[in-house]
């Protein structure tokens, strides 16, 4: 594959992450497309040779440390990456001692160990370079606290303190570093057995925002630390660490349950 512009987008095989491999598409980056659905990845590639890119498809499960291991050597030894984009993830629901704890170490593995993995294996080539952008992909959940999705927040506030954290180390090496932070998608994410009773009509329209929507947002503001797609999310963000919001988003939850 030519490294003219290599661009590895992570859960790229749908929603967000596909949103991006278009945008990267259009913008003439060869492509490097990790998932664990194959035939979608196979689709993209197909939809993007008429753009002129290269494609690399990878299926790979980054829950599986050893798939994870070896996808991290294979970025180290590729001979450096234009582009980052971590946005492999997904949700699961209940509380702590209900939800399967399974499936709470595969989340965290993705989103924590993952995280860590694949950008200290493409950080050393884009600081000798001096450039390159690395987007991962988190939650305004990182910023929230709540019971039914403890793991959930806090692993995607140690994406949000991690990369922030990096963007400090990195941007004035000519590396730009984001933590994108997106509210409600409207992509696959929740069409999951963990969220097969769950109401998308509960959450206001207003909130709402799409993948390809996120994905631009992203990528014009790629030298801003922290990007917020959405006034409603932006507002959500601010009023994050107010106690009485918190309050009132628990007792809303208690009362559903009841």
């Amino acid at each position: 594959m030519s490294h003219r512009h290599l661009a590895l987008i992570t859960g790229a095989s749908s929603g967000i992450g596909a949103a991006y491999a278009r945008l990267l598409a259009r913008e003439g980056h060869d492509l490097w497309l990790v998932a664990r659905r194959g035939d979608r990845l196979e689709a993209l590639a197909e939809e993007f040779s008429a753009l002129g890119v290269q494609v690399r498809v990878d299926v790979r499960d980054l829950a599986d440390a050893s798939q994870l291991a070896a996808l991290s050597e294979d970025v180290r030894s590729c001979g450096g990456l234009s582009v980052l984009v971590h946005n492999a993830g997904f949700g699961v629901r209940g509380e702590v001692g209900e939800a399967s704890a399974e499936k709470l170490l595969a989340m965290a593995t993705v989103h924590v160990d993952a995280t860590i993995a694949l950008t200290s294996a493409a950080v050393p080539a884009m600081r000798e370079k001096g450039r390159g952008a690395i987007v991962v992909v988190a939650s305004i959940a990182g910023r929230l606290v709540g019971s039914g999705s403890a793991t959930y927040c806090a692993t995607k506030s140690f994406e949000i303190s991690y990369t922030r954290s990096l963007c400090r180390e990195l941007s004035w090496r000519g590396v730009s570093v984001q933590a994108l932070c997106p509210g409600y998608t409207r992509t696959e994410f929740h069409d999951t057995p963990e969220y097969a009773h769950w109401d998308r009509n509960s959450v206001p329209s207003w909130l709402w925002t799409t993948a390809e929507e996120v994905a631009t947002a992203s990528w014009r503001n790629r030298h801003r630390e922290v990007c917020v797609p959405g006034w409603g999310n932006k507002l959500v963000w601010c009023l994050a660490g107010v106690p009485v919001v918190g309050w009132i988003r628990e007792r809303i939850r208690r009362a559903k349950l009841r």
